[in-house]
């Protein structure tokens, strides 16, 4: 297919692309339905990766798996609730390795190791029962970082021995195991929390996926 030219800018002596906000919203448009994901710890080949993930999320359409740099992987899919089922039915594994996964997002990075924040599966208990709604559960999981989605059934609110989350975490986070909440009458509940799988994180660099011996 022909492309097309469009004279670039010259400032101080570098060139410069500068497209106009157009050309950005097709692209914006076209990865809008799209989840970014990467293997922990592991290399998993793309046909097999493809094919696990083709056959576990064929309930909710037709996905375009795409690989990207350094072992990144693009979920495209056809709709966004598509996006949403596959985030809150989590977390996926492939070969045993666990797959981060998180929606694309104009200007992001695709380079895995600049992978600072990661989504992580957690179960909260001893939640006041009164914090049991979206709002409170999103105040409840703010503690650990930005809460992402919850599963079906702490939605439907059928399931009160624990909440399961998914929270975009900091690589400098401290991994709590507990935090309070302050309750209106001024009382202190202790949260608890239990994570579905923790990361391995650098203390050096303070990204995800390999241990401080490594860097």
């Amino acid at each position: 297919e022909r492309l097309s030219f469009h004279k670039p800018k010259e400032e101080d002596g570098v060139c410069i692309v500068e497209p106009p906000d157009e050309v950005f919203e097709i692209g914006v448009k076209m990865w809008s339905n799209t989840l970014v994901g990467y293997f922990v710890g592991k290399r998993i080949p793309f046909k097999v990766v493809k094919k696990q993930l083709e056959k576990k999320w064929r309930k909710w359409g037709a996905v375009q798996v795409v690989t990207a740099d350094n072992g990144n992987f693009l979920f495209k899919f056809d709709n966004n609730t598509s996006c949403d089922q596959v985030l809150r039915n989590g977390p996926w594994e492939v070969w045993g390795a666990y797959l981060a996964l998180k929606r694309w997002e104009e200007g992001m990075s695709l380079c895995k190791d600049s992978f600072t924040s990661i989504p992580v599966w957690v179960k909260l208990a001893n939640i006041p029962s009164e914090l049991w709604t979206r709002p409170g559960l999103s105040y409840v999981a703010s503690a650990l970082g930005v809460p992402l989605c919850m599963d079906a059934a702490t939605s439907a609110g059928n399931r009160l021995s624990f909440a399961r989350v998914c929270v975009e975490m900091k690589a400098s986070s401290s991994f709590p195991n507990s935090f309070k909440v302050r309750r209106r009458n001024g009382t202190l509940s202790e949260v608890m929390v239990q994570y579905v799988w923790k990361p391995s994180v650098c203390s050096v660099c303070r990204v995800f996926d390999h241990s401080s011996k490594q860097c």
